[in-house]
């Protein structure tokens, strides 16, 4: 097995991974070539799918992808804890015997944090596109520009023109 996975490291040089050139594939009928994104909605809901809130961070939205990042793991983690977890725990150090009762609330419980954990995970992956979006829109914004007109005497009546030029 170490040899095989030695020559496909030793060959990875060799072969040129085409699928990874932007030159060689065609443009996507989604998206325009002309545009340039400032965040690309495809590579914010990849994150957000592998790392909870990682789509949210990459779009700039710091605070919402640490508090996405945080609800799910303490969820999906106290979930795990009170799946497993019971009254006798960590009673081994007494002599007395214990009776940890039914297993089934804490079993209910954990199982309920864990759905909620995954549920935080998948929402936060679905609002990381649209995060990218609202990054893309916000630059938009601060891109436009302003610029002074003054022109001074002319035209027939010999009047100055003032304003600005707004451009979209």
């Amino acid at each position: 097995m170490r040899v095989i996975v030695s020559l496909c490291i030793i060959a990875l040089p060799v072969f040129p991974l085409g699928a990874q050139d932007p030159g060689n594939g065609a443009v996507d009928s989604t998206t325009s070539s002309k545009e340039n994104l400032y965040r690309n909605p495809h590579r914010a809901l990849v994150l957000g799918s592998l790392l909870p809130g990682a789509g949210h961070i990459y779009a700039g939205e710091y605070v919402r992808g640490v508090l996405a990042y945080e609800a799910t793991v303490a969820s999906i983690g106290f979930g795990a804890m009170a799946f497993i977890s019971d009254r006798c725990m960590f009673t081994f150090l007494n002599a007395e015997p214990c009776e940890s009762g039914p297993a089934w609330p804490r079993h209910l419980a954990g199982v309920t944090l864990v759905g909620v954990g995954l549920w935080s995970w998948i929402s936060s992956a679905r609002d990381a596109p649209r995060a990218a979006e609202r990054a893309n829109e916000r630059r938009r914004r601060r891109s436009l520009t302003v610029n002074p007109i003054i022109d001074p005497f002319s035209g027939p009546a010999n009047a100055s023109k003032i304003g600005v030029s707004v451009h979209w």
